[in-house]
């Protein structure tokens, strides 16, 4: 019972402790937000977790200026996660967390901490305010704390001075915070190159996963991806097919013939860059295009027929590479995926194949 009743407990903390690192963490895990995010969740969890107990333990030991301040900043970090939790303001959130942590840490040097190891707390500065704010704005952040820690070791006179260290602690102090600062830079300018080629190649694969290498199209994919983040009011769905494709492969060449899928992509793309449009190269010779527009516009669409039917391709013996294509339109109905509205579009087109081509039909 006691077996079960410890994995039970330790399976509830787990899922506390993941569920209190993943607030706000956005879907794209290598962004600079998503990262900084999951670092201020994780520096609340660690720094309420480290600073409530020291705190009442510094109450009980009598020292009720310490304890009472590390009691305050625990309650921060709190209020910190839960404000992160309902706005994803990670930038604020970060401010709330390092600003108050540099006064905690410059009067723990003033005052000594408890027996004196106040001090040894101050190390955790650099690499957090580095991560949170980058590399200029960190650094400098820095550099103003260090000059801070330099004015109290050195030229005032506070409690820290009578607990009889040897003379050189002072100075070992600074010069191991800024070596710990130096160590800090190295490893956040690293890391944050790190990062950036890795978001980079993510974009490439993502662009690659999503669109068509030969015409700069989107594809199958990228269409269903696109038209899930756009909000057309309504959809009006025209599956374009080229007539007699497979001639120009045949007399031309599939060189040639890649050549006129190129450019009826661009003539496509110019023919409908005022409207509000998705264009996709669906699969061979044909072209899906979503429009948002509230009726079938079979005017539009027989325009472009003419433009296609005129767009010329030439070969290195100056011979005209040139046919018609068909179309097949439907309206997408509220609610409606793009299968089913797909269906009747192949079904209009195959009648418009049947009629003789170059022509459109709308179902």
């Amino acid at each position: 019972m006691r077996k079960y009743l410890r994995a039970a407990v330790c399976r509830w903390i787990s899922r506390l402790i993941s569920n209190t690192l993943q607030v706000g963490v956005s879907s794209d895990a290598i962004s600079d937000s998503s990262r900084r995010t999951f670092i201020i969740n994780l520096f609340c969890l660690v720094g309420v977790l480290f600073t409530a107990p020291l705190g009442l333990l510094s109450l009980f030991h009598g020292y009720w200026l310490v304890g009472s301040g590390l009691i305050g900043v625990a309650l921060l970090y709190i209020g910190n996660h839960i404000y992160l939790r309902r706005t994803q303001n990670h930038v604020l959130s970060g401010n709330i967390i390092l600003y108050p942590l540099y006064g905690l840490m410059l009067y723990l040097v003033y005052s000594g901490g408890v027996n004196g190891t106040g001090h040894v707390w101050i190390y955790c500065i650099p690499p957090v305010s580095l991560f949170l704010h980058g590399l200029k704005r960190g650094l400098t952040e820095v550099l103003l704390f260090t000059v801070g820690l330099i004015v109290i070791l050195f030229f005032m006179e506070t409690p820290f001075d009578d607990l009889n260290f040897h003379p050189d602690l002072n100075s070992r102090i600074v010069y191991s915070f800024v070596l710990i600062t130096f160590l800090s830079t190295i490893y956040e300018y690293i890391s944050s190159r790190f990062n950036q080629s890795l978001q980079q190649v993510s974009r490439k694969l993502e662009l690659a996963a999503t669109t068509d290498p030969l015409t700069g199209l989107l594809n199958r994919r990228g269409l269903a991806q696109q038209y899930e983040k756009v909000n057309y009011s309504t959809s009006n769905v025209w599956l374009l097919d080229i007539d007699y494709f497979k001639r120009i492969n045949d007399d031309f060449g599939h060189e040639l013939g890649d050549a006129y899928l190129k450019t009826v992509a661009q003539e496509l793309t110019r023919f409908l860059e005022n409207e509000q449009a998705l264009i996709s190269r669906w699969g061979g010779e044909e072209f899906l295009i979503i429009l948002d527009r509230p009726s079938i516009q079979l005017n539009l669409s027989e325009r472009l027929i003419d433009v296609l039917k005129n767009t010329v391709v030439k070969t290195n013996d100056d011979q005209a590479i040139q046919t018609t294509v068909s179309i097949g339109l439907t309206m997408m109905a509220s609610g409606e995926g793009i299968p089913k509205a797909l269906g009747r579009a192949d079904s209009a087109l195959y009648e418009a194949k049947r009629r003789g081509r170059d022509q459109a039909i709308a179902k």
